[in-house]
């Protein structure tokens, strides 16, 4: 990216900016699975909105392993065809807990957390249709990874903010992100440019 130097200035300027109104509540670490899900059905969406699903989910299957072998279709119909990209959320977790229980042999994540932060990645990243948000959510929030979800609405206050460029990628934009912050300022920066994205009255203006 062009005026790397420079964008990475006005990142760490967003940074102290978003601190103003004060800091995140400390890191609530998820189990992997449950990040996985909680993942998919969380970008851009409001959290209130994710939060519903998660609990329609919670209250009609028992555990992941029935939401596993759920079909497509009942999934949708129980959180609804006005949810944003349904179709493509819910094959993304199917899809995504089947080739975990393949490879696996069991519904856990929790071997990652024994391996190193780059080949849990990868082996994230290797997920069927995997957004790059999810595999950044639950390396973040579950497994203590260096990682900055981004999706589109994170990006484009980045655009506003002169981060990234206009022709910046969702995965270029999450790339640059994280090679310019340290690891012990991902969730915090995570968490308060995740909120300020969904305030309108913090899109419109600039430091």
């Amino acid at each position: 990216m062009k005026n790397a130097t420079k964008h990475a200035d006005d990142l760490r300027h967003l940074h102290k900016r978003l601190l103003r109104d004060g800091k995140p509540e400390p890191l609530q670490p998820l189990a992997p699975l449950d990040a996985l899900v909680r993942g998919a059905m969380s970008y851009d969406v409001s959290d209130s909105r994710a939060q519903e699903a998660m609990r329609a989910i919670g209250k009609e299957f028992v555990d992941l392993n029935e939401l596993r072998v759920a079909t497509d279709l009942e999934i949708q119909e129980l959180l609804g065809q006005r949810y944003p990209a349904i179709e493509q959320r819910v094959a993304m977790i199917t899809q995504a807990l089947n080739n975990i229980f393949e490879r696996e042999h069991t519904m856990s994540l929790d071997r990652l957390k024994t391996v190193s932060k780059r080949e849990a990645r990868q082996f994230l990243r290797e997920l069927p249709e995997i957004h790059p948000f999810v595999e950044a959510y639950v390396m973040l929030m579950a497994l203590d990874g260096h990682a900055v979800p981004v999706d589109e609405a994170i990006v484009a206050l980045l655009r506003e903010y002169d981060i990234v460029e206009e022709q910046t990628t969702l995965e270029e934009a999450q790339r640059f992100v994280e090679h310019h912050l340290k690891a012990d300022e991902a969730y915090e920066f995570f968490s308060l440019v995740r909120a300020a994205s969904q305030d309108g009255s913090k899109r419109k203006s600039k430091p």
